[in-house]
């Protein structure tokens, strides 16, 4: 009995101790369970953190180079042939846009790149907080490249104030915040995955712990799990350690790249301030008071104010006349309210003041440049007093008549059209009058050229002084003159009645005596005098289908009806059939 009792006991024991190993060995399992599950995704967390930290610390570095590559690609624009500017303007195109997708991706997050949405308030506050803002600093950048782009081949200059900006900001400013940001993050990563790492390390101190109290249920399938982490861990480690070498092996390179950059810079500098002192046009900048703060040689020469006069002068009080003072200082106004975008790019024809007081017309074209948070101006200042001149020359000669500086055919047709299209729009008559001087080759066989052209100078001035200002009177070749009388009245007899008393008035100035002073030889001078009458064709005309040749053709016919009739007379040509 007491046997049995001992079984039943022992049985009850073994069952009890069975059970408590069994709940032992389960709980063990669960705890091991829960945590090798704690210690995998302690581990899953560092590799995130790794990832994500060489995600950020990669495109920061991308970041970097992509500056400095579009300020090289800038400065090839501006510097490279024209042919060959398509090429160099898509590859600054990709960059710009790479960088701008990579900026995105850091500040909002990209899950294809592996870039957290979630900042940090020291990462946040260097990218949104204060005016030197790394995003702002970014936007501003990535704008002014584009702006760049924008430009037509002619305005892209090395002076250009938009290069300017990229060069100088891009090895300088943005760099130096891009280093710190890559360096901020790199730290923040170090602290997140030493924090997890102390976590995993307490996890792996209670594993073991476990372990040494249930090492025969759970020492091999643990062991086996320890292995399959440690190795995931030394993976990882070792892609972070390579990410990390090649990273280093990147900033060196840039770092040198950035060297060589500031050298050019230097010598670009160079350059600019040499081509600034050899330069034909004057150079000025402009600041925010409209004061003058560079003045070159060239502008010394053009305005005659040495630099240490024009220096901390008003531009346009030292060299706008008078009269042009408030529109000046308005415009400066709005170009320093709305910066430059209405004026880059375009040429001004303005009048400027010499230091003698002279006036004389200048080529102005104008850029802008941000400085401490100003709108300056740089402006390009030509003299073309000479080309204004030529230009003058070269009309005269292709619209006036040499001798008596009227108007001449190809004139005469320009305002005859005109006038045609001003009967049409306001439904009045105009008339046209063709003259021949009726006794002039015998003046010419007498006295010769000379004599007839001192005649034709007369007959010019006497043909102006007997027409209004509005109309036009032209020589048409040899002795045949015209008048184009403009703006006669609605009615046609009115305006015919009109156009004859014309006629009449330079009918009997015309015939009115010449005295030509003849010169015989040096310093010998006669006097002669001459009597010429002129006969005159006239066609009165309105808005009806007729061309310029019919007009012309129809006072020539009236002209020679009235030569044709015994001369010094005026016909007038009739439309009716």
């Amino acid at each position: 009995m007491q046997q049995s009792n001992v079984n039943g006991t022992d049985w009850v024991n073994d069952l009890n101790v069975a059970r408590a190993l069994t709940w032992r060995y389960m709980v063990a399992l669960l705890l091991v369970a829960l945590l090798s599950t704690a210690a995998w995704l302690s581990l899953h967390l560092v590799i995130s953190e790794q990832k994500s930290t060489a995600a950020v610390v990669n495109v920061s570095g991308r970041q970097r180079m992509l500056s400095q590559r579009t300020a090289l690609f800038s400065n090839l624009l501006v510097n490279t042939p024209k042919a060959e500017r398509p090429a160099v303007r898509s590859k600054l195109a990709d960059a710009i846009q790479l960088m701008e997708h990579s900026h995105h991706g850091l500040t909002r997050g990209n899950i294809e790149m592996g870039l957290p949405a979630m900042m940090s308030p020291t990462v946040h506050a260097m990218y949104f907080d204060g005016p030197n803002a790394l995003d702002r600093q970014v936007e501003t950048y990535i704008k002014t490249v584009r702006e760049l782009l924008q430009l037509n081949d002619d305005a892209l200059t090395p002076t250009n104030p938009l290069l300017q900006y990229i060069t100088q900001n891009a090895p300088n400013t943005l760099v130096t915040a891009l280093d710190q940001m890559v360096r901020q993050y790199q730290l923040e990563g170090e602290a997140s995955v030493n924090r997890l790492q102390k976590a995993e390390t307490i996890f792996w101190g209670i594993t073991l712990l476990l372990l040494a109290l249930e090492a025969v249920l759970i020492f091999h399938p643990f062991v086996r799990h320890v292995k399959s982490i440690i190795g995931k861990l030394q993976h990882v480690t070792e892609t972070l350690q390579e990410h990390q070498d090649q990273l280093e092996d990147t900033i060196k390179q840039r770092t040198a790249e950035l060297k060589n950059r500031s050298e050019a810079l230097a010598e670009s500098e160079e350059k600019f301030r040499l081509i600034s002192t050899a330069a034909k046009d004057a150079i000025a900048i402009i600041g925010t008071e409209e004061e003058l703060i560079y003045w070159n040689p060239a502008a010394e020469k053009i305005f005659g104010y040495q630099a240490n006069e024009a220096i901390g002068e008003n531009l346009h009080n030292l060299l706008i006349p008078v009269r042009y003072h408030d529109e000046a200082h308005r415009g400066f106004e709005r170009f320093q309210r709305c910066g430059a975008g209405n004026v880059i790019g375009k040429t001004f024809e303005i009048t400027a003041l010499h230091k003698n007081g002279e006036e004389f017309p200048v080529e102005l074209s104008i850029s802008s440049f941000r400085f401490r948070n100003s709108w300056h101006a740089l402006g390009i200042i030509r003299d073309i007093t000479e080309r204004k001149r030529m230009e003058d020359q070269v009309r005269q000669l292709a619209f006036y008549d040499s001798l008596t500086n009227l108007p001449n055919r190809r004139l005469l047709s320009d305002r005859l059209g005109q006038t045609m299209a001003g009967c049409k729009r306001g439904g009045n008559y105009a008339a046209l009058m063709m003259l021949d001087l009726d006794n002039f080759k015998p003046l010419n066989d007498a006295y010769g050229h000379p004599a007839g052209d001192l005649l034709l100078v007369e007959v010019a001035n006497r043909l102006k002084a007997g027409v209004r200002e509005m109309d036009t009177v032209a020589r048409f070749g040899g002795d045949e003159f015209v008048v184009l009388l403009d703006k006669l009245d609605n009615d046609e007899a009115q305006s015919t009645a009109q156009a004859n008393i014309v006629a009449e008035k330079i009918r009997d100035t015309l015939s009115r005596p010449y005295q030509l002073a003849i010169k015989k030889s040096i310093g010998n001078e006669t006097i002669i005098e001459h009597t010429c009458t002129a006969s005159i064709g006239v066609i009165i005309f309105t808005h009806h289908e007729a061309s310029q040749d019919d007009i012309i053709k129809w006072a020539d016919d009236a002209m020679y009806q009235a030569k044709g009739e015994g001369r010094n007379l005026i016909r007038f040509y009739s439309l009716i059939a």
